[in-house]
């Protein structure tokens, strides 16, 4: 019997539930919890939930983004890298001390990689060859 991945459950649960509210809604849910329970995938119900997340907001067509910084960045400098990835984005801002500076932006399967942690990396093996 083949198994199901996390995101194909979250994938089902997605198109059962579109345009449901109140108790069809609630007994969908219930049944799903059951499925999950019967298909021993209870444990994994956090990561189905995430798929879930994922799978909607790509659908909505909304781009997630984590920046990653050395130190807090404003308010404003965040809407700007927002604005950069279009209208519907959704970021996460990390503080990492380690990339000493500058930026580091993951968007999907890209990264871009402006952090001095890096820069100081290129510049040295330059120095190196």
């Amino acid at each position: 019997m083949k198994k199901n991945s996390n995101k194909q459950y979250a994938q089902a649960l997605h198109e059962v539930t579109i345009g449901l509210t109140g108790k069809n809604l609630e007994q969908v849910l219930e049944n799903f919890v059951l499925l999950l329970a019967r298909d021993r995938k209870l444990k994994q119900a956090n990561n189905i939930i995430k798929e879930f997340i994922d799978y909607a907001d790509k659908l909505a067509g909304i781009v997630k983004i984590e920046i990653t910084t050395a130190e807090k960045i404003s308010g404003e400098l965040l809407e700007k890298i927002k604005k950069h990835f279009g209208t519907k984005v959704s970021a996460e801002s990390k503080i990492d001390h380690s990339i000493l500076g500058g930026v580091k932006i993951l968007a999907g399967d890209k990264i871009f990689d402006a952090s001095l942690s890096t820069q100081l990396l290129k510049f040295k093996n330059r120095l190196c060859q």
